[in-house]
Formats: C-alpha cells, sequence, structure tokens
C-alpha cells in the first residue's frame, strides 16, 4: 500500500472549505423565517451560497498555492462544468416543455389516478423525470390528486396513497442530464460509472428504478396500517 504525503495547503483547503460549509448553514440559519436573526434579508440565500463559496475558492487559490491552469484539468471542474452545461441546455429545455405543457400534464395525471389510483406513482415518476426536482414535481401534482380524489380532512380514505407513491419523485436519474449524476460519470476513474449509447442504459437506471418500485410497494404495505 502506498503512502502519499498531503501537498503543501491541502489541510488548509478542507478547512477553509469546512468553515465556509459552517457559514452557509449558519447564514441560511439566520435568515430562515422561523428564525430570523437577520431581517431584512439583504441577501438572499442562493446569491449567500454562491458568494460563500467563491470566496473559499479565491481563498483557497491563494493562501494554498494553487495553481490556476492546473484546475481546469481537474476532474471535478470537468464533471463540474460538464453539468452546468446539461443545466443550462438539456435541463432548462425539459422545464421549458414541461412549463408549456403543465395544464395537459396534469389533466392526464388527474385523469390516470380516477381511472386507476395506483397510476399516481407513474405520474410522480414521469414528472419528476421531466422537471429534475421531488418539490417541483409534488407541487404540481399533489394538488390535483387530491381534488382527483376527493380527499379533505372530512374525507381522508385515500391520503395514505399520496404517502405510498411519494417515493416515485425521485426520478431524477432517468434522463442522463442530472448534474449529480453527470458528475459521477465524470468522477469515476475506473469507467464502470458511464452513460450507454442507448441513452436510457446507464448505470442509475435499474437501480434507481428497482429502488423506487420496492419502496412504493413497501409503502402501499405498511401507509394503509400507519394513516
Amino acid at each position: 500500500i502506498l503512502h502519499g504525503e498531503d501537498k503543501p495547503g491541502a489541510k488548509l483547503s478542507v478547512g477553509i472549505f469546512l468553515i465556509t460549509v459552517l457559514a452557509v448553514v449558519l447564514y441560511a440559519t439566520a435568515i430562515s423565517s422561523n428564525i430570523k436573526w437577520i431581517d431584512p434579508v439583504v441577501v438572499p440565500r442562493d446569491a449567500a451560497i454562491m458568494s460563500f463559496l467563491l470566496t473559499a475558492a479565491t481563498l483557497i487559490t491563494w493562501l494554498c498555492k494553487v495553481e490556476p491552469g492546473k484546475i481546469l484539468d481537474t476532474s471535478v471542474f470537468k464533471s463540474g462544468m460538464t453539468a452546468c452545461v446539461c443545466v443550462f441546455g438539456v435541463a432548462w429545455l425539459g422545464n421549458t416543455f414541461v412549463a408549456g405543457h403543465e395544464a395537459s400534464i396534469k389533466e392526464v395525471a388527474g385523469d390516470w389516478v380516477k381511472q386507476t389510483p395506483a397510476m399516481l406513482a407513474v405520474a410522480f415518476f414521469f414528472a419528476s423525470m421531466l422537471l429534475y426536482s421531488q418539490a417541483a414535481t409534488a407541487k404540481a401534482i399533489v394538488p390535483v390528486i387530491i381534488t382527483a380524489l376527493g380527499i379533505s380532512a372530512a374525507n381522508p380514505h385515500d391520503s395514505y396513497m399520496l404517502v405510498a407513491c411519494f417515493a416515485a419523485v425521485s426520478a431524477l436519474f432517468v434522463l442522463p442530464t442530472y448534474p449529480t449524476l453527470l458528475g459521477a460519470v465524470q468522477m469515476d476513474d475506473t469507467g464502470t460509472t458511464r452513460i450507454g449509447k442507448f441513452i436510457f442504459n446507464h448505470s442509475f437506471f435499474i437501480p434507481g428504478v428497482l429502488a423506487i418500485a420496492i419502496a412504493v410497494a413497501l409503502g402501499f404495505v405498511l401507509a394503509p396500517m400507519l394513516i
């Protein structure tokens, strides 16, 4: 086993990164609606995260004597830029398509669930595949489903289905354009994590679909007993 020595500045760079992460968490907590240590909020959370991390990157480059020219050759930078291209390109294209047909998608999802309530999982699956967000999927589909099934405080009988099927909103991996997926492919030096020539035959598809299918099946078994 080879034991390599840490490069000069390696520990300092890790320290700067960890302090920055802590600062991000503290700032997000301070501006939250429950805490309100900072009110009014001048810098929103997303802008603050970018500012903190860019500052950390500058400090690491400066204090740890990093050669900027070598950054371009690192696997992390390459995977990050690949993910950025996909976010600004393919992902936005998908979001634009969904936004333009949102009413139709909701209508189809509602009809599916009215006819076969278990199809809610399928609706969640395909919607999250296009929206790239669990929250956006739930926000778009759940109100339609509640109306379609007539769920209310007085009639909560089918509400367990929302819980049972909720795992299906995690189908972000189906299209190989999600930044985390692309980052994993780029960072894998072994070459075993890859995207096939048929687009869908990538390393995440079968494990992800199986995990969702098993989770939904268990949800239909457990949710009626617990809710």
